[in-house]
C-alpha cells in the first residue's frame, strides 16, 4: 500500500520536513538533518516530546514513558512513537549549538570492521537503543577499549545515533589503531564512547558557497558535514579537496567523495595527490603549498572554508589562504 507524505511545520523554528505516514516524525526528522533531541528513540526516556498545534497523528509503538496529563491535554506527544496521519504543526526544541549538547558516556558494541585498505580500517559501533549518542556533524569523540583510548571524528551523519563510524588510519603511535589493525577487536566487542566535543560544524543558515579541504584521514569529518547538508536539502555550492599521500595512488574512499555528483547540483571533487618526505623539517610547508595552488580556480572569498588536517598543515594552509585576500572568520579549522 503506497503511503502518504504529510508536511510537517515546526511552527517554533521555521522549518519544514516532510514524513511518510508510516514512519515516526523524529525518524523523518532526523533524516532532513533537523538537530531533534532524543536519547533512546523507542519511547524510553522522553527526549523528543513535542508539542502539536494543529493536524493529526497516530501512535506507531508503545512507549513506557508517561507524559503527564496536563500536557497530553496541550498537545504533548513523543515523536519517536507517533506518525502524521495528515500535514502537521508542531513545536519542537532543537539543539541549538554544540554548547547545548551534553559530554555523553556510552558503552557500544563493535558491529562492522571494514578494512578499506592497507592503511585504513572503517570502523562501525552500535550504541544500545536505550541510549544514542547527540552529537552534531563534524564533532569528535573518545574511544576506550580495554584501558587504551583515542579521540577520532565521526565520519557518520547525525541522522542515525544509533550507528557511528570512523575512519582510523594504521599508526605505530596510536595504541588503538595497532589493536584494531592486529585483530584484537572483533564484532561486539565493547568499546565505551566518551563526547562528543569540538566545534567543526556547519555554520548555521549560511548561504555562501561552502569549500572543504582534507587531509587523508580528515575525510571522515567532511565526510558527516557533506552528508549532514545534504540532508539539509540545502543549495549552497559545495568544492571538496581532499589533499592525500601520492603513494597512495587516489584517496582510501575516492568513489565515495565522487558519489555526491549524483545527489548534488553543484558539487565538485578535487583529489589532490601530495608528493612529500615526513622525514624534512618543511613537509607540512610543502603540502600547504601544493594545496593552496589547486584551489587558484575557486573563489575562496565568498566562501565558508572548512579545513580538516594535521595542526601544522592546518596553520600553513591556513595562512596562506588569509594571505590571498580571505577573512579568517571564514575559516573554521579542525586538527586531526
Amino acid at each position: 500500500m503506497t503511503q502518504k507524505i504529510h508536511n510537517i511545520v515546526l511552527s517554533n523554528q521555521e522549518k519544514l520536513f516532510e514524513c511518510p505516514s508510516n514512519d515516526s516524525i523524529l525518524d523523518a526528522g532526523l533524516r532532513h538533518g533537523l538537530a531533534m533531541r532524543y536519547d533512546c528513540s523507542n519511547g524510553t526516556c522522553g527526549s523528543c516530546i513535542a508539542k502539536l498545534k494543529t493536524g493529526e497523528i497516530q501512535k506507531i509503538k508503545h512507549h513506557d514513558y508517561s507524559i503527564q496529563n496536563e500536557l497530553v491535554e496541550q498537545g504533548a506527544f513523543l515523536m519517536c512513537c507517533h506518525a502524521p496521519l495528515s500535514d502537521l504543526n508542531i513545536e519542537v526544541d532543537l539543539i541549538g549549538d554544540v554548547k547545548s549538547i551534553p559530554i555523553q558516556n556510552i558503552v557500544t558494541k563493535v558491529k562492522k570492521i571494514t578494512r578499506i585498505n592497507e592503511n585504513f580500517i572503517s570502523l562501525i559501533i552500535r550504541t544500545p537503543r536505550s541510549k544514542t549518542l547527540q552529537f552534531m556533524a563534524g564533532q569528535q569523540v573518545e574511544l576506550c577499549y580495554q584501558d587504551i583510548s583515542a579521540r577520532y571524528p565521526l565520519a557518520s551523519c547525525p541522522c542515525n545515533g544509533m550507528e557511528l563510524e570512523f575512519h582510523i588510519r594504521n599508526m605505530d603511535s596510536d595504541a588503538f589503531s595497532q589493536i584494531l589493525f592486529n585483530g584484537d577487536l572483533s564484532a561486539k566487542s565493547d568499546i565505551q564512547v566518551t563526547g562528543p566535543d569540538g566545534i567543526f560544524v556547519l555554520r548555521g543558515e549560511s548561504i555562501n558557497k561552502m569549500v572543504f579541504i582534507a587531509w587523508d584521514g580528515g575525510f571522515a569529518p567532511v565526510r558527516s558535514l557533506i552528508e549532514h547538508a545534504i540532508s539539509l536539502e540545502r543549495d549552497n555550492e559545495i568544492n571538496f579537496f581532499w589533499a592525500f599521500p601520492a603513494i597512495d595512488k587516489e584517496p582510501y574512499l575516492n568513489r565515495h567523495a565522487k558519489s555526491w555528483n549524483a545527489v548534488l547540483d553543484e558539487y565538485r571533487y578535487s583529489p589532490i595527490p601530495c608528493d612529500f618526505d615526513r622525514s624534512l623539517d618543511n613537509d607540512c610547508e610543502l603540502i600547504a603549498e601544493t594545496i593552496f595552488n589547486n584551489l587558484s580556480s575557486t573563489d575562496l572569498k565568498s566562501a565558508d572554508i572548512y579545513i580538516c588536517a594535521p595542526a601544522e598543515l592546518l596553520i600553513k594552509l591556513s595562512e596562506l589562504i588569509i594571505s590571498s585576500g580571505v577573512d579568517e572568520k571564514n575559516i573554521l579549522g579542525s586538527p586531526l
